[in-house]
């Protein structure tokens, strides 16, 4: 029965070759952006390319401000750091992922609390978190603690599987009852919005990556986004290094990380965004093929 499956994804995309989940296009400016960018010697952390996708991304989603980051799990990993995650805190979020968003919480010494997804959506199910936190949880001191465990649950960590959004606005309701942040992973929701809102902007801080198989990629790099202007420069500053600003001084003021995004990245995004609605408009295209094929079989469950 899987035969017709194989033979239809064969002349969809005519090859018998093998098919990957997502192929990089490079259909733009990506050449001419990185010959500027090694020709402007700018080629690390600093530089115009950094900045301006940063500027681009936050007007894509709406968001008021954007920190690249070298990978979307330091995108987490700092998010959570945001948060106040810490030892032995736990952290809510879906068996259905990556493995990068239980290594973050790992990275802060915290322990994940998987709750179950919702099928239409595969994102973290509301009215399985909230059974969860009515049968698991209580509010002591303005915190949601775990009743079984006396943990604090300090995080919520949905994600958007494959750029299908979950329901956010609902989780969102949840995590604000109990006194939990909500960090959404948009790892792959980019171009995806829910009610009229981008994915990554429900939450106090949304984070994406642009891995190569990502709908745009820069080969590796991610970046962080969030309205809290606080938030923003506590990250920036977190993700390089946490360097005090000095023309000549190396003062570090805390434990920071060396996550920032490469201008050599950055360049190849801002010109992938140039052409981020024909990915979008082509992907939507080849899901309603797909969804065509799928509607005329019995044999899918």
């Amino acid at each position: 029965m899987f035969e017709n499956l194989i033979n239809f994804i064969q002349e969809t995309h005519k090859t018998k070759d093998f098919i990957p989940l997502h192929e990089p296009k490079f259909v733009g400016n990506e050449k001419r952006y990185l010959n500027e960018c090694i020709d402007s010697t700018f080629v690390s952390s600093v530089g115009k390319f950094v900045d301006e996708f940063e500027e681009k991304i936050a007007n894509y989603t709406g968001a008021k401000y954007a920190i690249a980051t070298s990978n979307g799990t330091s995108a987490l990993h700092i998010s959570l750091i945001l948060a106040n995650v810490g030892q032995s805190d736990e952290v809510i979020t879906q068996p259905l992922t990556f493995v990068a968003t239980c290594n973050a919480i790992s990275y802060c010494g915290a322990n994940p609390v998987f709750v179950d997804v919702d099928k239409d959506t595969m994102g973290l199910s509301p009215s399985a978190l909230k059974d969860f936190l009515e049968n698991n949880a209580s509010i002591i001191n303005q915190q949601c603690v775990n009743n079984k465990t006396g943990k604090v649950i300090k995080a919520c960590v949905p994600m958007h599987t494959f750029g299908h959004p979950c329901r956010i606005d609902e989780i969102k309701d949840i995590c604000d009852k109990y006194h939990i942040f909500l960090i959404e992973d948009a790892a792959e929701s980019l171009g995806s919005m829910y009610k009229n809102k981008h994915t990554g902007t429900y939450g106090q801080i949304g984070t994406m990556s642009f891995n190569g198989n990502k709908i745009i990629t820069a080969g590796s790099g991610g970046c962080i986004i969030t309205d809290d202007e606080e938030l923003a420069k506590k990250a920036k500053h977190l993700t390089t290094t946490a360097k005090v600003p000095h023309k000549w001084d190396f003062y570090h003021d805390m434990v920071g990380y060396n996550y920032r995004m490469p201008n050599l990245n950055a360049a190849l995004l801002v010109a992938q965004l140039e052409n981020l609605d024909s990915f979008i408009n082509s992907k939507c295209k080849l899901a309603e093929i797909y969804k065509d094929f799928f509607n005329n079989v019995d044999y899918i469950f």
